[in-house]
């Protein structure tokens, strides 16, 4: 009976910590508070749709490093996957295929399980970009200090590695294979990569020097109670959907691409635009990059460009480069030497447009040719409607004729000329 009352107990509780634990990251598909599913009976064990024993007999095949163990929380975490959260569960079988190569990939170059591929489903719903309410950013939720003093990420305004794929999941499987050699329990490993280290050396001390998961599962923090069963219960889902009538519809591709390493200034929208593609497209294969251009101090940042424009980009590799790197925001001041340059040079020339009546955003940005949060920037629009008559400012790069560079160092000479017989006209006046 006590332990009856016992089990009864973890599971009222654990029906509050899944809760939290979404409350931490939360994609736009998923707002909705999980609940328990577990129906108990009054001086009754709980009752489940589906069979334990089948659960329980699929999990231990599945077993292979980390222990999958059967419980009444498991089970109901297994259920929430299978019913309440279906479209969850649908929405990782559809976006499985971009991530789990490269997972795979880093978990075997550093000798860990598998199975830990499914940790990032908990963590982050396969969102690149997701961030949680404390900040923590990324497929494998990094909190921004962890990543720069840890593993040496770039997180600023410019550019956060903890949504680069590759980066993250490699720092992901150092700090997993650091923790479990610091634990040697894969449960007691992965609730430390939810809570922190010393929360979990603090739960073993607290209950008595237990030194496994289940056995300090009271004395932990109670969201990462949940994180444990949830990881074990969405690894059966993924691998036992079919049974339950859960099957992927909308498949999401990748963009095939390859990448060049970049350093110091490059202005990504014009990048782009000789390229061939759009930034939204830019954008979108690299989450990393937060601002539409990198800053002078990038060094070797990593810029992936679609493989289907790649060839065109290598054929014209100094062309494109050269112009990408012509920063708008100082181009004024520049100066242009015209005697080491044998071809055209590159400028950024001011336009103007007025709006007519019935244009939106999206539109006027379409016909100039450039992304709408470019527009948005250049003329300081923070709403998303324009005013009939208003006045869009926008540059376009234009090569420069060889008559037009040295009519400006022309006037420069002169300018400068201009400046030496002064200093020599005021010299003589204070020598009279």
């Amino acid at each position: 009976m006590r332990n009856r009352i016992i089990l009864l107990f973890c599971l009222f509780i654990s029906s509050f910590s899944f809760g939290q634990v979404t409350a931490a990251y939360q994609p736009a598909y998923d707002l909705e508070q999980i609940d328990s599913l577990a129906k108990v009976e009054q001086g009754g064990p709980p009752v489940f749709s589906i069979d334990p024993g089948l659960i329980q007999e699929r999990l231990k095949k599945l077993e292979n490093e980390i222990p999958l163990n059967y419980n009444i929380i498991t089970h109901q975490f297994v259920e929430i996957f299978a019913f309440r959260k279906a479209s969850f569960t649908q929405r990782m079988l559809e976006r499985k295929d971009i991530y789990f190569p490269l997972y795979e990939k880093n978990l075997k170059k550093y000798g860990l399980p598998d199975e830990l591929k499914y940790l990032s489903l908990i963590e982050s719903g396969l969102e690149n970009k997701a961030i949680s309410n404390k900040g923590a950013g990324g497929l494998w939720q990094f909190m921004p200090y962890t990543a720069r003093g840890d593993f040496g990420m770039r997180v600023d305004k410019y550019i956060d590695e903890r949504f680069d794929a590759e980066r993250a999941t490699d720092a992901a499987c150092q700090y997993l294979k650091r923790l479990y050699k610091t634990f040697g329990d894969w449960h007691l490993a992965l609730a430390a990569y939810n809570t922190g280290p010393s929360n979990v050396k603090r739960a073993m001390r607290r209950c008595g020097g237990a030194n496994d998961f289940w056995g300090i599962y009271a004395c932990l923090p109670a969201q990462t109670r949940a994180y444990v069963p949830q990881f074990i219960a969405i690894t059966y889902m993924m691998n036992f959907h079919w049974d339950h009538s859960i099957q992927p519809e909308n498949w999401v591709i990748d963009i095939p691409k390859d990448s060049i390493l970049v350093s110091g200034y490059l202005n990504l929208n014009t990048l782009t635009r000789l390229t061939g593609f759009s930034l939204d497209t830019l954008k979108r294969i690299n989450p990393h990059i937060i601002s539409h251009f990198l800053p002078r101090n990038a060094n070797k940042v990593k810029v992936h460009i679609p493989k289907s424009h790649f060839p065109y980009f290598e054929q014209n590799r100094s062309r494109i480069l050269d112009s990408a790197r012509v920063d708008l925001s100082i181009l004024d001041s520049a100066e242009i030497d015209t005697s080491e340059k044998v071809e055209p040079i590159p400028i950024a020339q001011r336009h103007t447009y007025r709006v007519k009546r019935g244009e939106t955003l999206s539109r006027v940005a379409r016909k100039l040719g450039l992304s709408v949060s470019e527009l948005k920037r250049i003329n300081r629009i923070k709403g998303s409607k324009l005013q009939k008559g208003q006045m869009i400012v926008y540059f376009k790069l234009s090569q420069a004729s060889k008559k037009y560079s040295k009519r400006n160092a022309f006037r420069k000479h002169k300018k400068t000329t201009r400046k030496k017989k002064k200093t020599k006209s005021k010299k003589r006046r204070k020598r009279r």
